[in-house]
């Protein structure tokens, strides 16, 4: 399967989420994508869960929400 150069070019771009930050899934358009059996930096809950984002300039990235206190834990591929 081939891919257009402004797809590539748009994939290389990473979107601007720093870990601590509190997550705002109306503003980055966010879409479940999995669950994690790990414990949040900042609350201690027991699990945390995954999200593909995309910002308002169309950059794209997933992170790991904790659903409890609603801090980004990590950024993932």
């Amino acid at each position: 399967m081939q891919r257009s150069l402004s797809s590539l070019q748009h994939d290389l771009v990473p979107i601007t989420i720093n870990v601590g930050e509190d997550f705002k899934s109306i503003v980055w358009k966010a879409q479940y994508d999995m669950d994690f059996n790990t414990e949040c930096l900042f609350c201690f809950s027991e699990r945390i869960t995954g999200y593909r984002v995309e910002d308002e300039a169309g950059h794209a990235g997933k992170v790991a929400v904790c659903p409890h206190c609603e801090k980004v834990n990590a950024i993932y591929a």
